[in-house]
């Protein structure tokens, strides 16, 4: 699921965004962002965002990711005790988050033609998404021991 990043122009339009420079700046963050694998804070899509355009206030970033995040071209990741963090990964996967060094990965579905979690919700809710945090160790820490 990573690779070379995507066009932020292409990734914008496929949504149905006007482009803007300030969105095309937060789009190339969190695309160089999946391809790293990592999960920014708006703090940290603020600061990567001014490496491109020199100034940009925080409240523009917040406005593009809402923006981003509505037409589902990026997903706002809602970590217990964590900040909101944003990744423009969209399709349905988990996270697992490192209680020792705070990394968040992400981890594909065991099940991928079924939702993870079907409970029995009544005739008159609906589920739309299934979020899973794993609790534990990355691979990295795993291997410098305990």
């Amino acid at each position: 699921m990573t690779g070379e990043p995507r066009d932020p122009e292409v990734l914008l339009r496929s949504c149905g965004l006007r482009v803007t420079q300030p969105r095309l700046a937060v789009a190339a963050v969190l695309e160089r962002a999946r391809v790293e694998e990592a999960h920014l804070t708006v703090a940290e899509v603020v600061e990567r965002s001014r490496e491109i355009l020199g100034r940009v206030s925080p409240q523009t970033v917040y406005d593009c990711l809402d923006a981003m995040t509505a037409c589902g071209a990026v997903r706002r990741v809602d970590l217990p005790g964590s900040p909101a963090r944003f990744e423009t990964r969209v399709d349905d996967h988990h996270h697992l988050v490192c209680q020792r060094c705070g990394a968040v990965h992400n981890v594909d579905c065991a099940t991928p033609d079924a939702r993870c979690l079907c409970p029995d919700v009544g005739p008159d809710a609906t589920i739309h998404k299934t979020e899973v945090v794993y609790w534990g160790l990355c691979i990295d820490c795993t291997k410098r021991g305990s």
